[in-house]
């Protein structure tokens, strides 16, 4: 789902929103200005994934179109210009996401980002670990309104166990007293096998020890809730601790690409897939591993220039990719590439390499006007101990081929 419903009787206010939203999320917004616009909108098509309401209308003064909105079960925000406790408790009781009130464009940039994480989660998956009905009933609830896929266990054996069966969980919340073994040695145990950047542990406790909280901290969780707490602050931490597993995979992509062609780099080969080569090699499949060299690739920076130079890196690059959707392709250096196959017989890649330097050689490069280039290319099957040592191989190859007069293949078994 990847549309919003945005019920709100300011013009002014509603395109301000709409556009922003836009803007932020690749979203589509459909606007009601009155309660009547809503249940229309609503009887026609109620596939919305979160709807944004004004508590008060024209013709619905008293909050009726969140009831409206909350009968189709869709995970509602409230926007009013008024606030105070007493609301507060009637909103949570009602059960709606989240309340923002009206009064400056911060509120504003905090709906834009509420949303952003509210379609983001749909696609995130969480484990509760607690062993009290009530505790799980209360916690389980709230992410479900945040439209978390919620998984649940009532000790560490247990959460070990679904931990397992779906290494997609990015999310724990454990519970410090359960039987069996206690949310302590669950994040000790855990950390032993994923780290805070793959998974976000938060403890929870009721006991209100000084130092619990910096012993659950210091065996590996990411942070630390006291009950009883507010469903607001169980919301911003989860929020927190997301955005910051969020942000730190974005930071991990950008060591792991190369930034002009956005292909892996020599980190990612060395830490990513001499991991996959291992376990290739163990497991006895085969492993081809292809390195290319353009063709007096320096002739294009000399007569053209650098930046022409770089768009036949981007041109290759893409062509590579689309060569070999089902391998790892890589940007050695310079004007220097590679693919590691595994688990493809060596004849069938020995023949889509042969297709994609012939496809190369035909492609022109937009320079000003066509301009044809032409690569070499060393190809080995032969396994060697480490994954530098098979990359020393195809760089021979790859020599050979320019040695013998360039735009060729030469393979380990010709």
């Amino acid at each position: 789902m990847n549309k919003i419903l945005l019920i709100e009787d300011s013009q002014m206010i509603s395109r301000a929103l709409s556009t922003n939203i836009s803007k932020e999320l690749d979203v589509e917004v459909d606007s009601a200005y009155t309660l009547a616009e809503a249940k229309a909108r609503l009887a026609t098509n109620h596939d919305y994934f979160a709807a944004l309401v004004d508590l008060t209308l024209p013709d619905a003064p008293d909050g009726e179109a969140l009831d409206e909105v909350l009968q189709w079960h869709i995970p509602a925000i409230v926007m009013t210009a008024s606030f105070s406790e007493e609301k507060r408790e009637e909103l949570l009781e009602r059960g709606l996401v989240d309340y923002i009130i009206k009064d400056s464009k911060t509120s504003f940039n905090y709906v834009v980002s509420l949303l952003r994480r509210l379609y983001l989660n749909q696609f995130i998956s969480v484990l509760v670990v607690e062993d009290s009905f009530t505790g799980m009933q209360f916690v389980t609830r709230q992410m479900k309104r945040w439209l978390l896929n919620v998984y649940e266990a009532a000790d560490g054996v247990e959460a070990l166990s679904i931990l397992n069966q779906h290494p997609e969980i990015r999310l724990v919340l454990a519970d410090y007293h359960m039987p069996v073994m206690n949310g302590m040695e669950l994040v000790k145990a855990l950390r032993e096998k994923r780290d805070k950047e793959d998974l976000a542990i938060i403890g929870i406790s009721a006991i209100n020890e000084k130092s619990l909280s910096a012993r659950f901290i210091k065996y590996g969780a990411n942070d630390f809730l006291t009950k009883p707490f507010a469903p607001e602050e169980l919301q911003c931490r989860i929020n927190h601790n997301l955005e910051t597993l969020e942000l730190l995979a974005k930071l991990r992509e950008m060591t792991y690409r190369d930034y002009l062609t956005q292909l892996f780099n020599r980190r990612y080969l060395f830490e990513k897939v001499d991991k996959q080569f291992r376990a290739a090699r163990s497991a006895g499949q085969p492993i081809t591993l292809c390195v290319l060299d353009i063709d007096h690739f320096k002739r294009i920076n000399d007569s053209y220039g650098h930046h022409s130079g770089d768009k036949v890196l981007q041109t290759v690059s893409a062509l590579f990719t689309a060569h070999f959707p089902d391998c790892t392709a890589f940007r050695l250096g310079g004007e220097e590439f590679g693919i590691f196959a595994f688990n493809i017989p060596f004849e069938i890649m020995l023949s889509r390499i042969e297709q994609f330097r012939t496809d190369l050689k035909d492609t022109p490069m937009d320079l000003g006007h066509p301009v044809y280039i032409t690569a070499s290319f060393g190809v080995t099957d032969e396994l060697a101990d480490r994954l530098d040592e098979m990359l020393q191989a195809a760089d021979r190859l790859l020599y050979l081929a320019k040695q013998q007069g360039r735009d060729q293949i030469c393979a380990n078994n010709e």
